[in-house]
């Protein structure tokens, strides 16, 4: 293992941007002090969830991400990083076990997530550091498991840490039946923190945001107050980026063009489903507001992640902490004739920001070397004096090897292509053509798409990045598919079975937009 610096804290970040040294960092550059048992670094682990590389890339290069600048300063920025999933579920499962979505089987039909190796979160928890997580995410939550490992846990719709959630009660028939189950689920202590979280879940959890405010909130109170002897891993997912865009009018109002208000800028269609089903038709004018929200989104989420930098700062840990800030996955803002995350695996969706802030272990500056996100998981564990994982698992970012070839899975559509047909149908014929798993392979030139329906696309990213023409290059088509065979098996279709999830979890996913 590499030397690292008697540094406590590591933020991840994903994002590009060249290093620039700013004068009020209190950080000075290089460390030579070894890394021991005793100052292994803190790690802060931030998902932008549903941030697309491109855009994050141009907020950041033209200085409209000045909190993010302040983070990315100093660290290792990785351009060329791709998410091994398009949404939510296989992609979290991928960085918090290290494998690709086949492997640690976490997906539409079973979203809960039970991986073969040990759950990031486990493996630091295990080795004695605190733990600590926060999702705005209603998928990264305990109904799916994603808490293993994790001494607390808490959701943007809770206003305390601790507490039972209750937003299920609503669905028992008496109101004695819903106090006896109360009582049954929670013990005296908890029961006022309960009751605050389920009220503040129903009234005021998004009456201002997608959650930032209270997850950074909640964030700078759980690092102040935690117990100083002990390194940490604090996990924070953030959903500001993720459809439905609905930024606050001064970030929105900065990115709009002259002749476009703000009431009419969000009065434009945002039902995904609708759109990709047919049933709304959205011009191209339509797609550059949307764009002009979702980087409006990107730009208020900015200011939270700078309140967390200068906790840091002010708490005199930055030195100690290593940052990893990554997005899960990308959007579709009618790209490829799509919106959200679904159905596809291009670029919009697989490439992502990423970025490690650890002085000690990786080097400031960016690189275009192609990584897997799912490499943070050895990352971590490497900073934090964790032997490698006995299983498939990316390895670690340190000292690595280039990647000749980046992965990627999207083993069953969410929603499926029948749930559209229940809700929009009947549907047209060429919607069924996303009734099919898919899965790619790409090299820092080509990439190659599979369908479990026999389709093929092969894409030369260097002439045609956006993937709008499919190319014929024998050579590569050859090589790419028999690589793609050799490391992943056959490539199977959907399994059909719907995932058995609770109606409380199933009403907050619904509200996000999924189906």
């Amino acid at each position: 293992m590499a030397n690292y610096v008697s540094h406590r804290c590591l933020f991840v970040l994903t994002g590009y941007h060249s290093w620039t040294r700013f004068p009020d960092e209190r950080l000075s550059l290089p460390y030579q002090i070894t890394m021991t048992g005793d100052t292994r670094p803190n790690v802060v682990f931030i998902v932008l969830d549903t941030c697309r590389a491109d855009t994050f890339y141009e907020l950041l290069d033209t200085g409209q991400l000045p909190g993010i600048e302040r983070i990315t300063a100093g660290a290792r920025t990785y351009r060329n990083a791709v998410s091994a999933a398009p949404w939510t579920v296989p992609s979290h499962g991928s960085l918090f076990s290290g494998l690709y979505p086949t492997d640690h089987g976490t997906s539409a039909d079973d979203p809960y997530f039970d991986p073969p190796t040990t759950p990031l979160a486990e493996r630091l928890r295990s080795s004695g550091y605190r733990t600590a997580g926060l999702s705005a995410n209603p998928w990264i939550t305990p109904s799916f498991g994603f808490t293993t490992g994790f001494e607390q846990f808490k959701t943007a719709n809770e206003l305390f840490w601790g507490g039972e959630d209750i937003s299920d009660l609503s669905n028992l028939d008496s109101r004695y039946a819903q106090l006896s189950e109360l009582l049954d689920r929670t013990s005296l202590p908890n029961l006022p923190k309960t009751l605050s979280n389920a009220v503040y879940s129903k009234f005021f959890a998004k009456q201002s945001d997608a959650g930032a405010n209270n997850l950074t909130r909640s964030a700078v109170k759980w690092i102040t107050e935690r117990s100083a002897e002990d390194s940490f891993f604090l996990f924070c997912n953030y959903m500001e980026p993720h459809i439905r865009y609905d930024p606050p009018s001064q970030f929105l109002q900065a990115e709009l063009p002259d002749d476009v208000d703000e009431e009419a800028a969000r009065a434009v269609h945002q039902d995904q489903w609708a759109y990709v089903a047919g049933d709304v038709e959205m011009s191209e004018r339509d797609f550059e507001i949307l764009r002009c929200l979702y980087r409006a989104e990107i730009r208020y989420l900015d200011t939270h992640l700078e309140r967390l930098y200068e906790c840091l700062l002010d708490e005199k840990l930055l030195d100690e902490t290593a940052i990893v800030l990554v997005g899960d996955h990308g959007e579709n803002i009618g790209d490829h004739g799509l919106m959200d995350h679904q159905y596809c695996l291009y670029e919009t969706l697989l490439h992502v920001p990423m970025a490690v802030r650890y002085p000690p272990a990786f080097e400031a500056g960016t690189t275009d070397r192609l990584v897997e996100t799912r490499a943070l998981y050895e990352t971590v564990a490497e900073l934090a004096g964790i032997e490698a994982a006995d299983a498939e698992t990316a390895p670690s970012l340190i000292d690595a090897d280039d990647r000749e070839h980046a992965i990627a899975e999207y083993t069953s559509p969410q929603p499926s292509v029948e749930t559209l047909d229940e809700e929009y149908g009947p549907l047209d014929e060429d919607i069924w053509q996303y009734d099919r798993s898919l899965r790619s392979i790409r090299t820092s030139r080509w990439k190659y798409i599979e369908g479990s329906d026999g389709t093929e696309e092969l894409y030369d990213l260097h002439a045609d990045p956006s993937e709008s023409t499919p190319v014929d290059a024998a050579d590569a088509r050859s090589e790419l598919p028999d690589i793609l065979e050799a490391r992943r098996g056959e490539l199977r279709g959907p399994s059909r079975e719907q995932a058995d999830i609770d109606e409380s979890s199933a009403q907050r996913l619904r509200d996000l937009g999924y189906l």
